[in-house]
């Protein structure tokens, strides 16, 4: 058993040879491992809670015009059945809704919600605090509008109706009236601009502008009160530039009232920026320009 053995080993060996040839074994090439690529991390899956649900349903109706303003919505009991919710998430819908002007919810005896739509003032205020925060200066508020307001001009001239231009006489005849009272010559030239906006068709622009409206008045309150001695001359001229773009706007003048409008604002700008300077919207806000 020994001596055989070795005997059957060796004839294995050679057995193999013969098959192979007598080449030597083939050196086995280790396959380079594939180094693991990082696996992503997946996002978190936001499920939206019942409220979220239930407002976004409600605030939908509002925007089709399914809810006016001041129609009551209906008891809780009836809508907590609709919804298939309990009082509590029913009512933290509402707190959202609340929080977004969308109703008004009166407690007590005869109370309920009711449907409120927002006001521009309500989404100023906001934008106002919000450019408060992440440091906004005057100026950059000042550009954004002459950034948008002069091709609205292009605009306005070019759709603007009979009624268009009633309100922008009627108005000029106001600021032609107080011309001499700088306080409300100033707020009038404030005025002029909303108007302008409002009337130039686009609802998107408008908007944004007149959440720049409480800003804008800020400024020019705080103008006013520096007091300079050339005010006077300042209004002939703002109420020059004021007639002439409607004079452009009368006569469907497009581009000329476009052209006139960005050489307004950015006189405007220039004799703003010349005395209040590099200020902050939170300056306008905390008081710091008018002079004690």
């Amino acid at each position: 058993m020994k001596r055989g053995i070795p005997h059957f080993i060796g004839l294995s060996s050679h057995l193999i040879r013969t098959l192979r040839g007598n080449k030597p074994l083939a050196t086995r090439t280790k396959t380079p491992r594939r180094e693991r690529e990082p696996v992503a991390k997946s996002q978190p899956i936001h499920v939206p809670k019942a409220a979220e649900i239930i407002a976004e349903k409600l605030r939908r109706r509002i925007v089709l015009g399914e809810l006016k303003a001041g129609d009551a919505l209906p008891a809780e009991a009836e809508m907590m059945l609709e919804f298939s919710v309990s009082r509590s998430s029913l009512r933290e819908a509402f707190r959202v809704l609340e929080a977004e002007s969308l109703i008004e919810v009166k407690r007590g005896a005869g109370g309920g919600a009711r449907i409120k739509l927002p006001k521009d003032e309500i989404a100023a205020k906001s934008i106002g605090t919000l450019l408060q925060i992440r440091g906004a200066s005057l100026k950059e508020v000042l550009e954004a509008r002459l950034i948008i307001e002069p091709p609205l001009m292009r605009a306005l001239a070019t759709t603007r109706t009979d009624d268009d231009l009633k309100a922008l006489r009627d108005h000029l005849a106001k600021e032609r009236d107080n011309l001499e009272n700088f306080n409300v010559f100033a707020l009038a030239t404030a005025e002029f601009h909303r108007i302008l906006m409002q009337r130039a068709g686009n609802v998107v622009l408008a908007l944004m502008t007149g959440m720049l409206d409480d800003i804008f008045r800020r400024h020019v309150t705080h103008f006013i009160a520096r007091a300079r001695e050339d005010q006077l001359e300042l209004n002939k001229v703002a109420l020059a530039n004021h007639t002439l773009l409607t004079d452009m706007i009368e006569s469907r003048n497009a581009e000329a009232a476009a052209a006139v409008w960005r050489q307004h604002m950015q006189q405007l700008k220039d004799i703003v920026l010349g005395e209040l300077g590099e200020a902050s919207v939170l300056d306008l806000y905390g008081g710091q320009l008018i002079p004690q």
